[in-house]
């Protein structure tokens, strides 16, 4: 996708698909790199998100950084915003998946 592309979906939850293979829902938001003179686009997970709040909310800057991912906008096929419904999916699936891995333990 292109940066143009990427613009749209900027702060909205969604299900990003990835070159690699990967289909995530999270969130992607962008930054300023001054050091370079370019705008850097980061993916936070879902797994992340509320963590990334916690710790943005508090000025953690280093965790912030380690709860989200640098992207190049080439690394993304699509993005696909989530409806309310679809993210209660995404949430009891995501659920379900905690709580068979802590079965397992």
């Amino acid at each position: 996708m292109t940066a143009l592309e990427i613009q749209d979906y900027i702060h909205v939850y969604s299900v990003f698909s990835f070159r690699d293979g990967r289909k995530e829902p999270g969130i992607c938001f962008n930054k300023y790199n001054i050091s370079e003179a370019r705008i850097d686009y980061y993916f936070i997970p879902q797994i992340n998100m509320h963590a990334y709040k916690n710790a943005y909310d508090r000025f953690e800057k280093e965790t912030c950084k380690s709860l989200c991912n640098c992207i190049n906008p080439d690394e993304l096929i699509s993005i696909r915003p989530v409806s309310l419904s679809d993210y209660k999916i995404i949430m009891e699936l995501l659920e379900e998946k905690k709580q068979h891995i802590n079965s397992l333990r």
